[in-house]
């Protein structure tokens, strides 16, 4: 269904695969027309708050995204209650503001369904990093709105590596980040495998797509690059209250802390280095759907939050003229290495452009 959409276009309707996590055959798999299909458990990011309050925060924590700076700050600078398994056994008790309930494993997130969590209304915002498991807690009739915050896949899959390295070093004697990400034990494009529930097998652009569409109808996208940004979208979305008038001074607060920790697993990649060109390669997908997001977190500045299509210098953004001029650049670059006989170089080193325009992005008072 999706073939006749070209790269980068939204498909009208998402296709969505259920399938069997011990043998990895696909089940089923649903349009978005279909009233089982599990998407249909997410609130569109532009539909209207439901007027009863059936709806609750839907946080997706992808690793080495300050996912520990978010859980703190919505906890401790806006008070809001989540889960989280923080003491043995599980309870339906709070420890430090945090109910004790365990939703970053597949099986404690069916414990969290058998009770009914979202329901029970002892939560205010659902974090896992189980995309499809955490959205088959919610229901078409009290849905779940998402948010996420996206690192950029070579970064991230550095900081991944150092850490684990740092917290199982015996399983990573001798072996170097580029022996890791070409083993079987490294998840590649993890970001787009969760968000369309294909965990194994290979990738396509028809998957990509289906992953765009996902987080432009159902996201508030978040770039960790960007998190005083993000935040100030996040609250003025959830209609989060700052606790004792001080959320975003306290929001600093966590994020200097997140910031310390993350140095302890910074590394030295340099664009356009043999490793930069290998994380990229076996990330494409997740590269490609990076960039998007970038598009999409300043799109929704405008559509969502109102703020405008406009650089620094205040100046209307052509996405059209972007997206040429990444185009030509590239097609320019083609020849030059065809005349010098060299390599191509990755494709993703085009896109920086983005990242550029983003960090002259107006935002506000930040």
């Amino acid at each position: 269904m999706l073939e006749k959409f070209r790269r980068g276009e939204h498909a009208p309707h998402l296709n969505f695969e259920i399938y069997n996590e011990a043998t990895g055959e696909t089940l089923s798999s649903l349009g978005d027309e279909n009233e089982f299909n599990p998407l249909n458990n997410l609130a569109e990011n532009r539909a209207p708050r439901d007027a009863n309050g059936h709806e609750t925060a839907f946080f997706f924590h992808i690793r080495k995204s300050k996912g520990g700076a978010v859980k703190n700050i919505m906890t401790h600078c806006f008070n809001l209650r989540r889960a989280e398994k923080i003491a043995s056994p599980e309870s339906l008790t709070y420890v430090d503001g945090v109910l004790n309930i365990d939703t970053q494993t597949l099986a404690g997130l069916q414990r969290a369904k058998d009770t009914n969590l979202v329901d029970s209304g002892l939560v205010d915002v659902i974090v896992t990093s189980y995309f499809f498991g955490g959205m088959m807690l919610f229901n078409p009739t009290h849905q779940g709105r998402a948010f996420t915050f996206l690192p950029h896949p070579v970064y991230q899959t550095e900081s991944l590596y150092r850490s684990l390295k740092t917290r199982y070093p015996e399983n990573f004697d001798g072996v170097d980040l580029a022996d890791w990400v070409q083993s079987d034990a490294f998840n590649d494009n993890w970001v787009v495998r969760s968000l369309i529930n294909q965990h194994s097998g290979e990738l396509t652009e028809d998957h990509l797509i289906v992953a765009k569409t996902i987080l432009a109808r159902k996201f508030v996208v978040g770039i960790s690059q960007y998190p005083k940004e993000t935040f100030k979208r996040l609250v003025a979305y959830y209609g989060w209250n700052e606790v004792n008038g001080d959320g975003f001074e306290c929001m600093n607060h966590f994020l200097n802390l997140e910031n310390d920790e993350d140095k302890m697993f910074e590394g030295k990649i340099e664009r356009g280095s043999d490793r930069w060109r290998l994380l990229s390669k076996v990330n494409k997908y997740d590269m490609d759907l990076y960039y998007y997001a970038l598009q999409l977190f300043a799109k929704q500045g405008a559509t969502l939050f109102g703020r405008p299509y406009v650089d620094k210098d205040g100046v209307p953004i052509d996405f059209k003229k972007l997206r040429d001029e990444k185009a030509k650049a590239s097609m320019e670059a083609l020849m030059n290495l065809f005349q010098a006989g060299d390599e191509m170089t990755d494709e993703n080193e085009m896109t920086d452009e983005m990242e550029a325009f983003l960090n002259s992005f107006h935002a506000g008072d930040e």
